[in-house]
């Protein structure tokens, strides 16, 4: 068949898939989308939105100041997803956008996976399994509606075929021979794509492709394990290491919190919340149990593939241990035989330290790279079970057939096919997830769309990063600004620059309301002079003032009531919140 054909009907068999995962979306796909109340999920309709504006309006896609204004951030190290910006350039609708993103990106990680195992599994049936556990793992499942550009992994299986396609290595060779320059030029093609995706993903590309070149660098492939000093050897370093790691944290080295992120072993066996039909009593207990998880409850515990995959894998290497199973497919093939190490390796990247049930046991030599600065901001480890999810499949599926093949007739591999199917599908079929859009969002900030003025202020003001928050800052204010378009002093980003928290602290108006919102039962500092509140009109040029329900009649909202009464600011309620606008223009 040819493979322009293949894939488009692999891409279109597993977007079916997408669209059964996550009904009633398909039903609803150019106004809502998937999301968890109050958490991140509101940043990316938020970088859609502001992506194609930038575009459209010639200002600056990768700064704004739409968001700390007048301040403003670069937005080179945030969580952007620009990948997903141009398609909304192309379509006009940032939610359809989104959608669209997700889709493309879901069908294709299948089909790609899918490709990329039938390299070594010939059974087509497997082949599809395969790409089904790459891209709707639990991992994945766990983080569509909250986190979308972890999900953004379409490149990976594609990168990797071209990356096999490119180079051939040799052994104590540091540089690779170029078998093709034009799947060379694909990896370099595909890698851009991935840094307009995410650096997580991108990550991925680059460390696999290390681990791979490493297996030749190093002559993996020669160790004789059955050699006493071998293991005298793996002992000497694994020893090292850790003593060298407990000497670093002790000392206070710097790890971005990469160890207080890292992975238990009990997450490979502990379904997540989102799992529909095998997140049972004891798992919710473990999820969220902070004797065990520094982070109790956090999606970032999640290293679960299921049981089905790891057992038969387990069971399969240990038949291979007692020589009752050929060698697979993958270990016979020169290119495949590194995979195995690669798949260790990323196992290793998911577990800095080997904690078992809350307690670090031993710090692998991983783990040396969250002290070394720019690569420590990949400080959450368990997201590398990603690559996990598209090695382990194909060496299990390639050693199955292996001890399958003399053994069983086709029409009960077939049937074994199907039955494996049917318990990763259980295992891993989702609930049904939340979904919002335009029409959810307050009247409030669809009146604030209407009026003059630069900005809105609302209450409460806040300022969040991935390290730091100062005051309370409201993940869905990202998605409402995308209705009301007013640009605001507050903001959440990945990184966020200190100078930014204190021009919030410091500003004479609104360090006072946020003073009185975060400590609202202690004595106040003096009021900003009127000629400081003239001057914050006069910088801010706010349409509005937005004041919460909860905060209504509390001290920031009766403050701002009497600042803004002598300069002819009128008070109304919109379903239930308090709208402060300035004289008629």
């Amino acid at each position: 068949m040819n493979y322009w054909l293949r894939l488009s009907l692999l891409t279109a068999f597993y977007g079916v898939l997408f669209a059964a995962l996550t009904w009633p979306l398909a039903a609803h796909f150019t106004s809502s989308f998937l999301v968890v109340p109050g958490h991140d999920t509101y940043m990316y309709p938020w970088n859609t939105w502001h992506f194609r504006t930038a575009v459209q309006t010639g200002q600056p896609v990768f700064h704004t100041d739409w968001l700390f204004y007048p301040l403003g951030s670069w937005l080179i190290l945030h969580t952007y997803t620009p990948i997903i910006g141009l398609i909304s350039v192309l379509v006009g609708n940032d939610i359809l956008a989104l959608n669209i993103g997700l889709l493309l990106s879901y069908s294709l990680s299948a089909a790609g996976a899918y490709l990329l195992a039938r390299r070594w599994v010939q059974s087509p049936l497997l082949c599809l399994l395969a790409g089904f556990i790459f891209a709707y793992s639990p991992y994945k499942l766990q983080r569509l509606p909250e986190h979308y550009n972890l999900v953004l992994t379409a490149t990976v299986p594609f990168y990797v075929l071209a990356f096999l396609d490119a180079f051939r290595f040799r052994e104590r060779k540091f540089l690779p021979e170029v078998r093709s320059w034009k799947a060379a030029a694909g990896c370099v093609a595909l890698g851009l794509v991935t840094l307009l995706s995410d650096y997580y993903v991108l990550f991925g590309l680059l460390y696999f492709s290390l681990a791979y070149a490493a297996w030749y660098w190093f002559g993996l492939g020669r160790i004789r394990w059955r050699e006493w000093r071998t293991w005298a050897w793996l002992g000497g370093i694994l020893v090292l290491s850790h003593v060298l790691i407990r000497l670093l944290r002790r000392w206070g080295v710097e790890d971005n919190g990469g160890f207080w992120w890292g992975g238990d072993l009990v997450d490979f066996i502990m379904p997540p919340p989102t799992s529909r039909f095998v997140y049972w009593g004891w798992a919710a207990r473990l999820y969220n149990n902070p004797k065990v998880f520094t982070m109790p409850g956090s999606l970032e515990n999640t290293l679960f593939l299921g049981y089905a995959l790891p057992l038969l894998a387990l069971g399969l290497w240990a038949l291979r241990k007692a020589h009752r199973r050929p060698v697979s497919a993958v270990a016979q093939e020169e290119q495949g035989r590194p995979l195995a190490w690669v798949l260790l390796f990323f196992v290793m990247l998911t577990l800095p330290a080997t904690r078992v049930y809350g307690h670090d046991r031993l710090h692998l030599p991983t783990a040396f790279l969250h002290f070394i600065p720019f690569f420590n901001n990949i400080r959450c480890p368990t997201r590398w079970v990603m690559m996990v999810g598209l090695l382990l499949p194909i060496l299990t599926f390639s050693a199955l057939e292996a001890a399958w093949k003399p053994r069983l007739h086709a029409t009960s591999r077939t049937a074994l096919s199907l039955l494996l199917i049917g318990l990763v599908l259980f295992e891993y079929w989702p609930r049904p997830y939340e979904r919002t859009s335009r029409a959810a969002v307050p009247r409030v900030f669809h009146e604030v769309a209407k009026l003059p003025g630069n900005t809105l202020i609302p209450v409460p003001l806040g300022i969040a990063s991935g390290y730091r928050e100062v005051g309370q800052f409201r993940r869905e204010h990202l998605f409402y600004q995308t209705v009301h378009e007013k640009k605001v002093p507050i903001g959440f980003m990945a990184r966020v620059p200190a100078e930014v928290f204190a021009s919030l602290e410091h500003d004479p108006v609104l360090g006072a309301v946020l003073f009185r919102q975060t400590k609202p039962d202690t004595i106040a500092p003096a009021p900003p002079t009127a000629p400081q509140v003239q001057a914050f009109l006069r910088r801010y040029d706010p349409a509005a003032f937005v004041i919460n329900p909860e905060f209504r009649e509390q001290p920031a909202h009766l403050f701002l009531r009497q600042l803004l009464r002598p300069y002819g600011y009128r008070e109304q309620l919109v379903d239930g919140y308090v709208l402060l606008t300035p004289p008629a223009r």
